[in-house]
């Protein structure tokens, strides 16, 4: 008798509760959304348009990037076969995990690039190489030759200039 009593009660409460719910928007708008200026972007809050309808698309100097847009997607397109360990925009650094080569097994190198400024220039972009051998069952640092990291600004700094050419040519 007791489990009946409890088991209408519980029943009655469970109706009176669902008489009061409304149903939800189909897509719901959050009532405390920042009306306002985005964090990303300065105007939307939408990530897309900080990059202003794409992200190579006008000067450098418009776009949201606090570094030279041409100089990181260049330095990611460059880096991309390699494990990224953090990449932030906003300090322009980019930093890789250790890449081992599958054909040397024994070695392994790891890169950081540094994009410094806004302007499109050599002295924004500063790439630093690191490197490890296998000794003994343990990864010992050697020293990288300074080429390798030479070569890796030359062939950003190639890929940005190309960037920066296709993007003019779409205005």
């Amino acid at each position: 008798m007791k489990k009946q009593i409890l088991l209408t009660a519980v029943a009655v409460a469970v109706a009176a509760c669902s008489a009061n719910v409304e149903q939800a928007d189909v897509n719901p708008t959050p009532h405390d959304t920042y009306k306002g200026e985005g964090l990303i972007s300065g105007k939307s809050g939408n990530l897309l348009d900080s990059f202003e309808g794409g992200a190579l698309v006008g000067d450098a100097q418009s776009t949201a990037l606090p570094v030279n847009v041409y100089l990181w997607h260049a330095s990611l397109d460059a880096l991309s076969f390699m494990p990224l360990a953090s990449a932030n925009s906003t300090d322009g650094v980019i930093i890789t995990d250790w890449y081992t080569n599958p054909n040397n097994r024994n070695e392994r190198v790891k890169v950081n690039a540094f994009v410094t400024g806004k302007a499109f220039s050599t002295r924004n972009l500063k790439v630093s190489v690191f490197k490890q051998e296998k000794q003994n069952g343990d990864w010992v640092d050697m020293a990288a030759d300074n080429q390798t990291a030479t070569q890796l600004e030359d062939t950003i700094l190639t890929n940005a200039r190309a960037l920066k050419i296709k993007a003019q040519a779409v205005q």
